[in-house]
């Protein structure tokens, strides 16, 4: 029973480092996409900054969309206000309250980052989390299950006596002439 262990620890190690190759190729994958999206600039009047603005802003005549994807007069006239106040050097966030004040906190794409609303944010977050958790503590459970049962000497020494007695797949049984079966009776000729 021993050299059984001795032979399967090999394995679970190896299952081991493929399990931390995936995981270490999945963060350098999430760290490539972090530092590839890059920021929008927070300072200047591009363009750049106006559609990043806009995009975090709702349009009220629009029913899903921001005001950087919409074209009603609404959306327009929220690009400018928007341009107007990157003119005057207002911040990200100073632009955002501006509207927010205005027309009310509904106006805002995302939503805020305290008291209810933040929510939003930790909820995801937490349940993913404890998803993990449970998996990890389920998946080391069911390998601690299968490696604490293992065959005593008595079953194998009973499927042993079984496979003797069982008779050898390439020799076939020889029947018994006395408990042959009749032969079908032939149909008569005078039957016609």
């Amino acid at each position: 029973m021993t050299a059984e262990v001795s032979r399967r620890a090999p394995v679970r190690h190896r299952y081991r480092q493929q399990w931390w190759w995936w995981a270490l190729m999945g963060l350098i994958v999430v760290v490539a996409v972090v530092v590839g999206a890059g920021s929008p600039p927070r300072s200047g009047t591009s363009d750049e900054r106006l559609f990043a603005l806009a995009g975090r802003l709702k349009c009220l005549q629009c029913v899903g969309e921001s005001v950087a994807a919409s074209q009603a007069p609404l959306a327009i006239q929220f690009r400018e206000e928007i341009r107007d106040q990157m003119r005057q050097g207002g911040t990200d966030d100073e632009i955002l309250n501006f509207f927010a004040d205005r027309y009310g906190t509904e106006v805002l794409l995302t939503p805020p980052s305290s008291g209810v609303g933040g929510l939003v944010w930790v909820v995801p977050v937490v349940v993913v989390a404890g998803a993990v958790l449970l998996l990890a503590g389920t998946f080391r459970r069911w390998s601690r299950e299968r490696s604490e049962h293992h065959a005593s000497d008595e079953d194998v020494a009973l499927v042993a006596d079984a496979l003797a007695a069982e008779p050898r797949a390439g020799s076939r049984p020889v029947p018994d002439p006395d408990s042959a079966p009749a032969p079908a009776p032939e149909p008569r000729s005078d039957d016609r």
